[in-house]
């Protein structure tokens, strides 16, 4: 993996972590990233005003001015799930998986993640929302981004 998908990968981290702050948990539906560039897609149950997706892009952007730490562990699944609860998975682990990869920013994001990620929030430098788009029929609320080095 290179360090610009490195990077937006570890920016989509930072941008669910925006959007729990600004609205409150949400189901993750899909990820995407390719490059810079990268899409978020959420359980959402209406089109969310521009305020509201400036207030996102504010949260996640203040995120990485903190420098905060992204730390990665691996820890028995069963504990993982017992101290984290099942929020953390986009995707279930593989049947019979006893042990799971944990990104976690304290005190804002923490997923089951067996991907590279970046040692610190402030390393992403800015994210940048592109666009949105809600599909009311799937109750889906979809965020472009860009991680403009």
């Amino acid at each position: 993996m290179s360090t610009e998908e490195v990077r937006t990968h570890s920016a989509l981290h930072v941008l669910k972590g925006a959007v729990v702050r600004a609205f409150g948990p949400r189901k993750t539906l899909s990820t995407r990233t390719s490059g810079t560039s990268g899409t978020l897609s959420v359980e959402f149950d209406r089109t969310p005003g521009e305020e509201e997706i400036q207030s996102i892009e504010h949260l996640a952007n203040r995120k990485i001015a903190e420098n905060s730490e992204v730390l990665q562990f691996e820890m028995e699944r069963q504990e993982a799930e017992g101290h984290f609860g099942p929020a953390i998975y986009d995707e279930p682990p593989a049947p019979g998986a006893t042990r799971v990869s944990i990104l976690r920013i304290p005190e804002w994001e923490v997923s089951c993640c067996d991907r590279k990620h970046i040692d610190t929030t402030g390393e992403l430098i800015r994210i940048r929302i592109e666009k949105t788009r809600y599909n009311a029929g799937e109750s889906r609320l979809e965020i472009d981004f860009q991680t403009p080095a």
